[in-house]
C-alpha cells in the first residue's frame, strides 16, 4: 500500500498528480510556517520559564533534603559512635568500681577477721584471768577452811582429853 502523500488530493479524484504530504491534508491541519514558529517559540520560553522557575527550586529542594538527609545520617552515625564510646568507659568505670568494691569488702571482711580474733583473744585472756583469779580463790579458801578445820579439830580434841582425863 502506498503512501498518503503519493496519491496527491483525494478529493479531486485522483485525476491530479500527486503532491507533497502536506498538500494532502485537509484544511485545518496544514502546517503554517509562522505559526510553527511561535509554537516552538512559546514551547522554548515555557521549557525555560518553568526550568528557571519550577524546577531549578523543586531540584534545590531536593538536593537540599538530601544534603540534610545525609547529615542527619552523619550526625545519627555520629550520636551512635559517641553512645557507643560511652558505654564502653561507663562499662570500663563499672568494672573499675567493682573491683575496688570487691577489694574495699575484702579488705573490710579481712579487717573484721582480725578485729574477731583479736576480741577472741582478748576474751580468752581475760577467761584465763579470771579462771586462775578464781583458782586462787578457791585455794586461799581451801587453805583457809583447812585451817579452820584444823583449828576445830584441836579444839574438839583438846575438848575430848578435857572431858576423857578426869574420868580416866
Amino acid at each position: 500500500m502506498a503512501p498518503i502523500w503519493q496519491f496527491g488530493l483525494l478529493a479531486s479524484g485522483g485525476t491530479s498528480a500527486p503532491k507533497g504530504f502536506m498538500d494532502a491534508l485537509p484544511d485545518p491541519m496544514k502546517l503554517d510556517l509562522g505559526t510553527l514558529l511561535f509554537v516552538m517559540a512559546l514551547v522554548t520560553c515555557l521549557y525555560v520559564f518553568l526550568k528557571a522557575v519550577f524546577f531549578k527550586p523543586v531540584v534545590r529542594l531536593m538536593d537540599d533534603r538530601e544534603a540534610a538527609i545525609q547529615s542527619g545520617a552523619a550526625k545519627r552515625a555520629e550520636a551512635a559512635a559517641m553512645v557507643e564510646a560511652r558505654q564502653a568507659e561507663y562499662a570500663a568505670r563499672l568494672r573499675d568500681l567493682r573491683a575496688k568494691a570487691f577489694e574495699h569488702r575484702k579488705a573490710l571482711a579481712s579487717a573484721a577477721g582480725r578485729e574477731k580474733q583479736a576480741q577472741l583473744e582478748q576474751a580468752r585472756q581475760e577467761a584465763a584471768a579470771r579462771r586462775n583469779a578464781a583458782l586462787a580463790q578457791l585455794k586461799a579458801a581451801q587453805e583457809a577452811a583447812k585451817a579452820d578445820l584444823l583449828t576445830q579439830v584441836e579444839a574438839l580434841s583438846e575438848s575430848m582429853v578435857q572431858q576423857l582425863l578426869p574420868q580416866a
